[in-house]
């Protein structure tokens, strides 16, 4: 040897088995941080490809500027793509309600103009259709179609080219015919209406590039619109909500690298205390304090180029069998999933993770080793000098000897309690965070509700016009499930002792009443449905009316007042900054506003039914009085999401938990290998194997009720406050301790902590008295 740190190498051919555990927790904790950032860059770029479909790649449209400023925004270097699209008409094609869009050919691809047949047209009298549109008309390409505009003029254009069907299309029952720019500019004459969309390039500060375009022309904010769901998705969002979601995000990563660092810290602990007679002797050999550091160093190092690659691959592993099976699962809605996609950002924060928690976890052994006596060699004895030493007995004078010693051998080294107590708690903190994603999921995807429709039929004008004799017909069609409708009645002046406003006025039937319990946070439903003057409002960030408050309602006929009689979480309703969502029944909606009809009636149809049936209940409706949504398709999409995002959650949850239960396996062994000579002298004065079973398990049973114990303390405001941010700050929802979280995660514990004895306790009693009191 050239060297006494070739030592290092040496040592661990020697010791093997002993090395594995300990590159085994490196392995594991590169493995999590791999696999769960893998993960998590591959459903953020899955995300950002259906973001982009739905909302279009452009990360802000701005309003009301002239052909010479958007010529200056789209020169500027920081500019990928930028164009205009308008639409600035409705119109029909034989008696179908029709959106006619136009824009510059780029960007017009950029917003989802996926053209599957033909070319995008280039002349004022050429358009494109949708896929749907052309097999409803019977129309091919090189057809000419004549279409009225809202304003009266019939116009005739050439169908150039086809392009997918979008969703939101399909929900309006509407068709979209889209011409070039200078063809819906032929019918504006002006930019009036028309939107300028910006796209920046990869790698620009797009908050800066935004602030100096609204700088440089002098934009008010109202002009510039963001693309919010993209810019979240890139980490440039200014939301105030997805502020907080970044927070969240960043103290889950913190979390993550902490549960690698107690992993493996505790592991290197109790290596180095099972082995202070070879430290004693190296000191013996001469060997300073700093060589010792060193080789304790080199050693974690070491445990590193071998740990690190295992992980890495493993965590890629994962990351490309999740990413598979989602594919396999769902392929309509992860097709744009990269499949054996490498993601840089997880390999380089498994990498850091890896050698960081490594250097960190070996600061401490490296002191205790270099603290080691050459008394300690010469001695035997692992508790003199350097090893932790109580000053204090065990007390026996309640509980039986063996069971007190387990709990003093727990208490024995602070440094010891503090690092297994953590290994536990972290893995308890860690569950408790992740958890509050599965009721982000159960919020955040609206239309997996009950109430959901696969059909409805609308009002026209929005107005409560719809016979309540259809209502009555739907109900009694085979096809159809369930049939609910709502009445509404829009910006009514409302006043109260806080303050002025405007509500929108919805109606609710029985079934909706059921379903909207769920989401009842305040207050009750009974007297609601009863039809008295008590209502239902809408929590919102800018609700400031109460419980049990009076409200006065200011229609043409008169004043009116209604209750507050209880406040829900959600409904599946939007409103402008400002209205109010309130909910009543039937009967005080007509006593309201003396209206009869519906402004909506949705309905659930049956398995297995086709499209032929749905035309049927098509027929019924009227293009002048009604209009007929299908959601099905986006219902499909939504549901395909929400499953996918559950098993990417409840994937995580899983992973968690397998890596608790390994770390604490882990744990306790290492606890019992750093005891081994102690267990074998206490055989030797005769205790029994029964009695060493308990010791054993009170002393890991000690770790796992403080690690409980000091997990909740510190997981539960934890938990708190990650509900607070992405739950009760978006939909008002109040936190409530996670008891059945909590008992799963405990109950997991326990069990690991029960398995985690039998093992080694096994081995003790198989071994050899003299082996073990001798064991190194």
């Amino acid at each position: 040897m050239k060297s006494y740190l070739n030592l290092v190498g040496e040592y661990a051919k020697v010791h093997k088995k002993k090395n594995r555990i300990t590159i085994t927790c490196v392995v594991i904790a590169v493995c999590l941080v791999t696999a769960i950032f893998g993960m998590a860059d591959m459903e953020v770029r899955t995300r950002k490809v259906s973001a982009i479909k739905e909302y279009g790649n452009f990360h802000i449209s701005i309003k009301n500027i002239d052909d010479e400023t958007s010529k200056l925004i789209g020169n500027r270097a920081d500019v990928e793509d930028s164009g205009w699209v308008q639409r600035v008409h409705d119109g029909t094609l034989k008696e179908k309600s029709l959106a006619v869009m136009g824009g510059e050919e780029s960007i017009s691809r950029e917003m989802g103009i996926d053209i599957e047949e033909g070319r995008f047209p280039k002349n004022v009298n050429e358009a494109l259709f949708d896929r749907q549109a052309m097999e409803q008309f019977d129309i091919s390409l090189g057809d000419t179609v004549s279409v009225t505009l809202s304003d009266g003029r019939a116009n005739k254009y050439i169908i150039v080219g086809v392009y997918g069907d979008f969703a939101q299309l399909k929900s309006q029952d509407s068709h979209g015919l889209y011409l070039s720019n200078e063809g819906i500019r032929e019918i504006t004459d002006n930019t009036d209406g028309s939107r300028y969309y910006v796209q920046f390039k990869k790698g620009v500060n797009i908050r800066r590039s935004i602030d100096e375009i609204k700088a440089n022309f002098h934009l008010v904010d109202e002009q510039v619109s963001e693309n919010t769901v993209l810019l979240a998705l890139v980490g440039q969002s200014h939301d105030s909500y997805m502020m907080k979601l970044y927070m969240v995000a960043a103290v889950l990563f913190v979390l993550v690298l902490a549960a690698g660092v107690f992993m493996i810290a505790s592991s290197f602990n109790m290596s180095i205390l099972e082995r202070i007679q070879f430290f004693g002797m190296l000191r013996c050999l001469g060997a300073s304090k700093a060589q010792i550091k060193r080789f304790v160093l080199l050693e974690g190092i070491n445990f590193s180029l071998k740990g690190i690659p295992i992980g890495l691959v493993l965590g890629i592993v994962i990351v490309w069998a999740s990413s598979g099976f989602l594919k396999y699962v769902n392929p309509v809605y992860f097709k744009d999933m990269p499949l054996f996609a490498i993601s840089w950002p997880s390999l380089i924060a498994g990498i850091i993770v890896g050698f960081v928690t490594v250097i960190l976890a070996s600061l401490a052994p490296c002191k205790k080793a270099a603290k080691v006596s050459p008394l300690s060699a010469v001695s035997g004895n692992i508790n003199q000098n350097n090893a932790p030493q109580s000053k204090t007995a065990a007390k026996t004078n309640r509980i039986s000897v063996d069971i007190a010693m387990g709990i003093h051998h727990a208490f024995a080294s602070k440094k010891n309690i503090l690092l297994m107590t953590g290994s536990f708690a972290i893995s308890i903190i860690l569950f408790l965070s992740f958890s509050v994603m599965v009721n982000f999921m159960h919020q955040a995807l609206k239309p997996l509700r009950p109430y959901t429709p696969d059909i409805s039929i609308i009002s026209i004008d929005n107005t409560p016009s719809l016979d309540t004799g259809l209502f009555e017909q739907l109900k009694k069609d085979s096809n159809i499930k369930r049939v609910y409708g709502r009445m509404f009645a829009y910006d009514i002046p409302a006043a109260s002792k806080h303050d002025n406003g405007k509500i929108n006025l919805i109606s609710y039937e029985e079934n909706q009443f059921n379903w909207a319990k769920k989401q009842l946070v305040q207050g009750s439903i009974d007297e609601v449905v009863k039809g008295t003057d008590s209502v239902l409002i809408v929590y919102s960030e800018d609700l400031t009316w109460k419980l049990g408050d009076s409200i006065t309602l200011k229609f043409s006929s008169g004043e009116k007042k209604i209750k507050i009689g209880g406040i829900l979480s959600d409904s599946p309703f939007d409103s402008d900054q400002g209205t109010q969502n309130i909910i009543c029944s039937e009967k005080l909606f007509q006593e309201l506003t003396g209206e009869e009809g519906y402004t909506i009636i949705d309905m659930q149809l049956k398995k297995g039914v086709d499209n032929n049936a749905v035309s049927q209940i098509r027929s019924l409706t009227t293009a002048s009085q009604m209009k007929f949504s299908d959601m099905r398709q986006s219902n499909e999409e939504t549901k395909a999401m929400f499953y996918s995002f559950a098993i990417f959650i409840y994937g995580f949850l899983l992973l968690i938990a397998s890596i608790t239960i390994f770390n604490i396996i882990n744990s306790i062994n290492m606890s019992v290998a750093g005891r081994m000579n102690q267990y074998g002298v206490m055989r030797a004065v005769g205790m029994s194997g029964k009695q060493l079973n308990r010791l054993v398990l009170a002393e890991a049973s000690t770790y796992a009720v403080c690690g409980c114990i000091t997990g909740c303390i510190l997981g539960l405001p934890l938990h708190q406050l990650i509900f607070h941010s992405m739950i009760t700050s978006r939909w008002g929802i109040e936190w409530e301790i996670p008891f059945a979280v909590l008992g799963v995660i405990i109950m997991i514990t326990v069990l690991s902590t029960i398995l985690s004895v039998i093992k080694p306790v096994k081995k003790i009693r198989k071994m050899d008295i003299v082996n073990v009191v001798n064991a190194q």
